[in-house]
């Protein structure tokens, strides 16, 4: 009777894709666990070579940005382990502008991009990545075999429907001044800051919005910087991208003697225990990590064909959660 890797992985009371991985020589496998499985080998009498055919694994480069946000590296690490967990080997490159970590991992025979981002990659392989929600473009290339070089947007980011909950968040408590940090670059930013002016419910009574938009690097000081700047342009509120930002608006608020939420009221980006326990709590909008990450999984099997849940013709589109907390507050009159 054929023995199949089911049935070895039923006699060693493990699953499939352990039992894979003992087989394969591939990913980490406690000692006891792989004795399990080679010990149900012999005793079932399974053959490795006539009943399991070698295949080359697929290498995928996982990517977060050079400077990622915590969010970002949640959704890459979570996308990474589905992926191992399905036999696939996986990079981990480091975007730059130049690429430079990527191209080696192309080189290196990397036959598919990820990256929880919207920036646009000049490579000779099918990318998977995010799109803004707003944003037109085609969610999956024409039929048929992935194009070399084509870009397969797995889900759209409605970072418009964010910052309306956040604006709505703030006008309830009184707030119209409000500003945002963004950082100096990158295509998130850019989108960000398009968005915000769309949307600032001041837009149509106000000159000043692009006084409120303060563009600093992604880091501690930056928001320090961004923050004194906005309170001298009159913000009592203002919506931070960068979770290092955010801790420099706290640290720019105690330098001065102010105190948040009460003489400025801090709404980020993206979730994490860092969040949860500032001083005080900060109100968030937070992403869905788990989904997205199944979204750019999905997007890897579509590229190469492979079993499992594919892309569907409409990307799934996800908008952020407000999570309030204690850094927002009324504003004072």
């Amino acid at each position: 009777m054929r023995v199949r890797l089911e049935d070895l992985a039923e006699a060693a009371g493990v699953s499939v894709t352990t039992v894979s991985r003992v087989l394969g020589g591939r990913g980490k496998v406690a000692a006891s666990t792989r004795e399990r499985v080679l010990d149900a080998v012999d005793r079932l009498g399974y053959s490795r070579s006539t009943l399991l055919r070698r295949t080359p694994a697929h290498l995928i480069a996982v990517c977060a940005p050079a400077s990622p946000e915590h969010w970002q590296l949640a959704v890459c690490r979570a996308v990474s382990e589905q992926l191992q967990s399905e036999g696939m080997l996986i990079s981990s490159p480091f975007l730059s502008p130049e690429l430079a970590e990527v191209r080696a991992s192309v080189a290196a025979g990397a036959s598919v991009i990820v990256s929880p981002t919207f920036t646009r990659f000049d490579v000779d392989v099918p990318v998977v990545r995010f799109a803004e929600a707003t944003f037109e473009e085609q969610a999956l290339p024409p039929t048929g075999a992935p194009a070399v070089g084509s870009e397969w947007v797995a889900a759209r980011l409605d970072l418009t429907g964010g910052l309306v909950r956040a604006f709505e968040h703030l006008t309830a408590l009184g707030h119209r001044r409000i500003g945002l940090i963004s950082n100096e670059t990158g295509a998130l930013a850019e989108q960000l800051e398009r968005r915000f002016l769309a949307e600032h419910p001041a837009r149509s009574i106000s000159s000043r919005l692009d006084e409120w938009i303060a563009r600093v690097p992604k880091s501690y000081s930056g928001g320090i910087e961004a923050a004194l700047r906005l309170r001298g342009a009159t913000c009592t509120a203002i919506i931070v991208q960068s979770a290092l930002q955010l801790h420099g608006v706290f640290a720019a608020m105690r330098q001065r003697r102010l105190v948040v939420p009460r003489d400025l009221s801090v709404v980020g980006f993206g979730d994490s225990a860092t969040m949860r326990y500032t001083d005080p709590p900060a109100t968030v909008l937070a992403f869905d990590n788990l989904g997205m990450s199944g979204a750019l999984a999905a997007g890897v099997r579509s590229v190469l064909d492979l079993p499992g849940e594919r892309m569907t013709s409409v990307a799934p589109n996800f908008r952020p959660v407000l999570m309030a907390r204690s850094s927002t507050a009324a504003a004072r009159s």
